[in-house]
């Protein structure tokens, strides 16, 4: 029996990761995904666009490789095995990663699956993009009725999604790869009581892989954040270097809003915001702004550009900002509603519901 090289480390526990990067030159770095943030582990030198490394992990996980050559990172799940990743010259070309199962089951879910969610995602955008460009050319608003029937068609696609992810792991519940896709759709973008129910699905193996540690992390953060719970406190300096706490706002409804002049999303949600304010303001309704930006001029022409008139926080950080990290936020927009006892009543409440929301609390 012969026993090939894949074989051979597969069985011994270590990986085998060999490259041919053609716009690779000098070193490149292999960085592993710890709490959000990218650690290099290690680097190796590249010959004509080539390297090897050699190494072990104790379960797989998202990994990336980095060079001066690549434009961006190149992410994947990296597991004991031997794993070619192969990149032609071509900037718009993705890389050819083989030999990793996980990254295949990963994979083979956005080769699949995926590709009908995003195909009937991208009728409802047009049918919206034509309504918003009409209404503009009118000088009016979207009407509430063909909204509604935009915001269904997202709904529904949105139950789509989930029974696509649900049946997806039912085909693959032992695989890391299975693990990265909740990840993926369900924290990224956040939607944890689903996450939570989904991860029950996967077997104990891949509920402990790297992966669905991020998981589990990321459900315990949400725990600390759920309704009834008493928010973390926050500590963060304004554009002014002054100190502003969460607890400086006690006696009061608080939204607290996690954004970002360069969040699109975010910027087009700011007058709903703003209309929120100035109708609730005087009844005992505060707003706490943290900016994900990293860059006080972007940060503070957006809070002018749109109108902005209530307290700002930032650390100039991105997302290495510790109010993110301690509210598990993975994606802006986000917001939490705390009461006048600091305890979170909502999250994530945008457009109607949060108009629905406040005019229930202060009625």
């Amino acid at each position: 029996m012969i026993c090939s090289g894949a074989q051979s480390f597969a069985q011994n526990g270590k990986y085998l990761l060999k490259g041919n990067i053609a716009s690779a030159t000098g070193k490149i770095y292999l960085a592993h995904e710890l709490n959000g943030t990218p650690v290099t582990v290690d680097s190796a030198k590249v010959n004509n666009g080539e390297f090897v490394f050699k190494g072990a992990v104790k379960s797989p996980g998202f990994y990336s490789l980095s060079n001066k050559g690549l434009k961006y990172p190149i992410q994947f799940i990296l597991e004991n095995s031997t794993i070619t990743v192969t990149k032609t010259a071509d900037s718009l070309s993705m890389a050819e990663i083989k030999g990793s199962a996980a990254q295949d089951v990963y994979m083979g879910f956005y080769s699949g699956p995926w590709k009908e969610i995003t195909t009937i995602a991208g009728g409802i955008y047009g049918k919206l993009d034509k309504a918003e460009k009409a209404a503009k050319a009118a000088g009016t608003k979207v009407d509430s009725l063909t909204r509604a029937g935009i915001d269904q068609e997202f709904a529904d696609l949105d139950k789509k999604n989930q029974l696509a992810v649900k049946n997806y792991i039912a085909k693959h519940p032992s695989s890391a790869g299975a693990a990265a896709v909740i990840y993926d759709r369900f924290i990224g973008y956040p939607n944890f009581p689903v996450a939570r129910e989904l991860f029950t699905g996967l077997t104990k193996e891949a509920q402990q892989s790297a992966i669905g540690a991020m998981i589990t992390k990321s459900l315990s953060i949400d725990a600390k954040t759920g309704k009834g719970k008493v928010a973390p406190a926050i500590s963060m300096t304004d554009k002014d270097g002054k100190i502003v706490k969460l607890s400086d706002f006690k006696g009061k409804y608080v939204l607290i809003d996690f954004w970002a002049s360069w969040c699109g999303p975010c910027r087009k949600e700011n007058p709903n915001v703003v209309a929120a304010y100035k109708k609730y303001h005087d009844k005992g309704f505060e707003i706490l702004g943290i900016s994900l930006d990293s860059k006080k001029d972007a940060w503070l022409k957006a809070i002018e550009a749109d109108g902005l008139t209530w307290t700002h926080v930032s650390e100039l950080k991105g997302w290495q900002n510790t109010a993110a990290s301690e509210y598990g936020v993975k994606a802006v927009p986000a917001s939490f509603l705390i009461d006048p006892n600091g305890k979170v009543v909502g999250k994530d409440l945008r457009g109607e519901e949060l108009n629905k929301t406040l005019a229930e609390l202060f009625k």
